[in-house]
């Protein structure tokens, strides 16, 4: 078995590991070819993890100087005029609490690019003018990583180039915590109106899509609701359709289906019952109290027009102690998912729906995960494209 030397090329899966006033937080990233000769790690992590092989691991904090401090001087005081953001979907986007915006939007920063894609976040909002913090969003925080060793190679012939993946790792990551006290402003202009408001059930019977996630993405959902259920949990797959998402190998005490096709949910080789429903238009879930252990919904949170009524009702048909998880990534139907999705970074995706389950004020044990960066499993030589980011949010109903 190879073991990591000073010129090996390796695949390592990193995690970011860190807590918000609501959630704990993992953010994974696969990355392929780490050369430990010309590549950047985690301060300490190269040096840690040399002579390791594959299942090996390393986790320690991560080093303060590769976290910003939390600065006070970058919350800058901002002129309404100065906000330039462009119009989307025909409308002027003005600056919401809680919500991240590039900071091109903002004409005239000290010591900034014009084109800088660097995020700022409005912590503050009146008629006159905004208080933009232009802090990292980890900034403060205290973040732990952990590399895993997948494979272990000898160093190719090709050179390649430097990668720092500390960026990479971080990139967009903290964008999903809200502010300690205050909830972010999704919800002005409209958020939950869609391109085309026609009935659900009429127009997917005659709408067909190619898949939205990947074959390596449904492997990694399939692993995140693998980590979640236990044998013998009464499933309720919300919004479901003709493909399961469950992993292989999960025995079940019951899996019932709700979605709007019935012969699709037929197709479906899991599903022991199914119920056509539109949660669009009566968001009541039509069972009993207390009926499951977990509640699942894939690929679909992003169509919920009514989604707090919907969190709220789960809560009411999940047992105590029951996990309500919800998988997502950055594909979606164009014509009917809800105006403010296609507006969010994809971390402030999870955000959003954080704040349906903290809203509702019945879930505990929070946890936002982010997995990126793995290859396609239909990879060919040549071939960089990566698979479907994916992301999930869950929680448990209180048994208080």
């Amino acid at each position: 078995m190879a073991h990591i030397a000073q010129d090996s090329l390796a695949t390592i899966y990193f995690e970011l590991i860190w807590e918000s006033s609501h959630f704990r937080h993992v953010d994974a990233y696969y990355a392929t070819d780490v050369s430990f000769t010309r590549d950047i790690l985690p301060l300490g992590v190269k040096s840690r993890m040399r002579g390791l092989g594959p299942g090996d691991s390393v986790e320690m904090p991560l080093d303060p100087s590769e976290i910003p401090s939390y600065e006070p001087g970058k919350i800058l005081e901002i002129a309404r005029s100065r906000f330039l953001a462009p119009i989307v979907h025909g409308r002027n986007i003005k600056p919401r609490i809680g919500r991240f915006y590039p900071q091109r939007f903002i004409q005239d920063v000290p010591g900034n690019r014009p084109d800088s894609t660097a995020p700022f976040r409005v912590v503050a909002s009146d008629r006159a003018g905004f208080k933009a913090d232009l802090n990292n969003p980890l900034a403060g925080r205290k973040v732990t990583v952990k590399a895993s060793v997948i494979d272990v190679r000898p160093p190719s012939k090709n050179a390649g180039k430097l990668h720092r993946w500390p960026v990479t790792l971080m990139r967009g990551v903290g964008m999903q915590a809200r502010m300690e006290e205050t909830p972010s402003d999704f919800l002005g202009m409209h958020p939950f109106i869609r391109e085309d408001e026609t009935n659900d059930a009429e127009f997917y019977s005659k709408s067909r899509s190619a898949p939205l996630l990947d074959d390596q993405a449904i492997e990694n959902v399939k692993k995140v609701y693998g980590r979640l259920l236990e044998d013998g949990m009464d499933v309720l797959d919300i919004m479901t359709g003709s493909a399961s998402h469950l992993p292989d190998g999960f025995k079940p005490g019951s899996v019932t289906g709700l979605g709007l096709g019935k012969k699709e949910m037929d197709a479906n080789p899991v599903l022991d019952t199914s119920v056509v429903h539109s949660l669009n238009e009566v968001p009541k879930l039509p069972f009993e109290e207390n009926s499951f252990d977990a509640v699942i919904c894939t690929a679909s949170v992003e169509y919920l027009t009514k989604p707090f009524e919907v969190f709220e009702d789960v809560t009411r048909v999940l047992r105590s102690g029951g996990v309500f998880i919800l998988t997502f990534s950055d594909h979606w139907f164009e014509p009917k998912v809800i105006r403010i999705w296609s507006e969010l970074h994809q971390f402030e995706r999870m955000g959003l729906v954080s704040q349906y389950f903290v809203r509702s004020g019945k879930f505990v044990g929070l946890n936002t995960f982010s997995e990126r960066g793995w290859p396609l499993l239909t990879d060919t030589e040549g071939d960089d494209r990566k698979s479907d980011s994916i992301f999930a949010v869950w929680g448990m109903v209180s048994s208080g």
